[in-house]
């Protein structure tokens, strides 16, 4: 697994996140398909990256969205919470953070030959 990798992908995914939401926020706090859209959008964004990092079996793959979850929740606590004290106890997050998790197991790369 590439140290580099999980971690500026892990930043990356918080800052497009962090960046997307608070574009968004009045219509993400008013509007439930605009919570599962964000959603869906982090989890298509973690998808990509997953597939930059280009991990070769389940272990890695879960390396990389465990190590990109707790990223998350490092700069969700140092940052987010200034703005948001509940942040962490919001169901979309954690939604979110579920499909960061699996997204690289579904990226995992395998010879043919």
């Amino acid at each position: 697994m590439g140290f580099k990798k999980l971690v500026w992908y892990g930043i990356l995914i918080w800052l497009i996140m962090f960046a997307v939401v608070s574009a968004f926020l009045n219509a993400y706090n008013e509007k439930t398909w605009v919570k599962v859209a964000i959603v869906l959008f982090g989890g298509i964004v973690a998808l990509i990256l997953a597939g930059k990092a280009e991990p070769t079996s389940m272990t890695i793959a879960l390396g990389y969205g465990l190590g990109w979850v707790i990223i998350g929740v490092i700069l969700d606590t140092l940052v987010t919470m200034n703005y948001n004290q509940n942040i962490l106890h919001s169901k979309w997050l954690w939604v979110g953070y579920a499909l960061i998790l699996l997204a690289p197991l579904l990226r995992i790369k395998k010879d043919i030959f």
